[in-house]
């Protein structure tokens, strides 16, 4: 059983470097970026944690002032690490599933650079002070026009070659990976377009940007990270066939996270019918996402059964149990009965962490380094290593998400109090703040380990003996 089970890697790893060969170096440019700005990001947030925990830390550097490098290590997680590596994952779904050559692999990784390059004039640009009064979306408009564009100009080749191998209908991921790619231009198009003409303020505007926020979250993250799932099902059961779950999950979830971000508006100078129909939706979607889950997690326990790299499998796992609780927390969230004391909490952040550091992140890291390790041919380094840094990141980002939950749940109940002072509500949750930060610090070591293994991998050589035992 298992030769047979390396026989099957073997295959696959052997698949993806022949058929990956004409783009490959595209993919791993982008990959390389994500784990880049993975740093950068993570390195913001424990500057913030510092800052929570010793107010003067560089408090003569106006340019690093808790509110700018917050956004800046949003932002950059968002888009660097995130959609980085959910570019990554697309080039190389759809490189891998066509018998000819990917031909836009250099228009591809030339879009690719000026991407990035547009990502880093829009981090410096916010630590400055050109900040927008937008969460998802807080870059200058300028810095938004450059994303567009260098967007476009990647996934159109893309969009373009899986139409032509009926990619988008063949696989699940595919279908997936395309509400993705359609949704994303659409969606900060139209953003730009409202926000650069002064189209629409105030409530008005409220309101979009709540919907692009929720959009990404749900139509952009959440379908590349599902794709990255199918994807390794695909990979690994050949004879994979998707059900009618999957695809019924795939459109109930989608169609009514795209209604569920007035759930947030509640309490506002919206509208009761606005705010109704997005809790309604919140909770239809749950049926969707539920489907998603019960068919996933059916094929993920077939496909643990052949596969022969365990780091992997478990990653994608975690993936998907964190996917589900994050789903279902935001739905629990989104009832009024709990929303009255919940919202504008740190319970709110912890279920967002938990989608962003334990769905997303787990995913893409599975689908990572399966691809570095058949790019470059060679092992890992150490594998007690690898083992560390998994087990880092899983116990920093549930220590993460129960302190903010803990914190969260006291921040709400002693908000009820009319009469306590705010700085006293500060004070009770800066225990659960601190203890968030060191979380965030061991999630840090973790990346930071990864990075240093990866780094020793692409400039080490292999050992003869090496390669024969591989």
């Amino acid at each position: 059983m298992n030769s047979l089970k390396s026989l099957v890697a073997q295959k696959e790893g052997q698949g993806e470097i022949s058929s990956g060969s004409s783009f490959m170096s595209a993919v791993i440019f982008l990959l390389m970026a994500s784990f880049f700005w993975l740093l950068v990001s993570m390195g913001f947030a424990l500057l913030g944690a510092g800052k929570i925990m010793i107010p003067s830390l560089l408090g003569s550097w106006g340019w690093l002032t808790f509110g700018r490098i917050e956004l800046a290590s949003f932002l950059v997680f968002s888009y660097g690490w995130g959609m980085n590596g959910g570019l990554a994952f697309s080039l190389y779904l759809v490189g891998s599933s066509g018998g000819s050559p990917f031909r836009e692999k250099g228009y591809f990784l030339s879009s690719a650079i000026f991407w990035n390059l547009s990502l880093f004039i829009g981090m410096m640009a916010v630590l400055t002070g050109d900040i927008p009064s937008l969460s998802w979306a807080g870059w200058p408009d300028f810095v938004l026009f450059l994303l567009l564009l260098n967007y476009l100009f990647m996934v159109y080749g893309l969009v373009r070659e899986g139409l032509g191998l009926g990619l988008f209908l063949r696989k699940i991921s595919g279908c997936y990976l395309l509400v993705a790619l359609l949704w994303f231009p659409w969606a900060i198009g139209s953003l730009f377009a409202f926000f650069h003409w002064d189209v629409i303020r105030g409530v008005s505007f409220a309101s979009m940007e709540w919907w692009f926020n929720e959009g990404f979250l749900h139509l952009w993250l959440a379908p590349v990270g599902l794709a990255m799932l199918y994807d390794y099902v695909e990979r690994v059961r050949a004879e994979f066939r998707p059900s009618r779950l999957s695809w019924g999950g795939l459109v109930a979830f989608f169609f009514f996270s795209n209604f569920a971000c007035a759930s947030h508006l509640v309490g506002g100078p919206f509208p009761l019918w606005m705010v109704g129909l997005g809790i309604a939706s919140r909770i239809l979607a749950l049926v969707g996402a539920t489907a998603i889950t019960i068919d996933l997690r059916q094929q993920l326990k077939e496909a643990l059964k052949v596969h022969s790299t365990p780091i992997v499998s478990r990653y994608y796992l975690i993936a998907l149990y964190c996917f589900i609780i994050a789903v279902l927390g935001d739905g629990l969230l989104s009832f009024p009965l709990v929303s009255r004391f919940t919202h504008f909490s740190f319970v709110e952040i912890a279920f967002l962490v938990l989608f962003l550091y334990g769905f997303y992140s787990f995913a893409l890291l599975a689908m990572a380094h399966g691809l570095f390790t058949s790019f470059f041919q060679k092992p890992w380094i150490s594998e007690t290593l690898l083992k560390v840094t998994f087990w880092a990141n899983i116990y920093g980002m549930t220590f993460l998400f129960v302190f903010l939950c803990l914190g969260g749940l006291v921040q709400s109940f002693e908000f009820q109090d009319v009469q306590l002072p705010i700085a006293q509500v500060i004070e009770s949750v800066l225990p659960y703040l601190r203890g968030a930060g060191m979380s965030a610090t061991l999630i840090l070591f973790s990346q930071l380990t990864y990075c240093f293994l990866l780094l020793l991998m692409a400039v080490m050589p292999v050992e003869e003996g090496e390669q024969k035992g591989g």
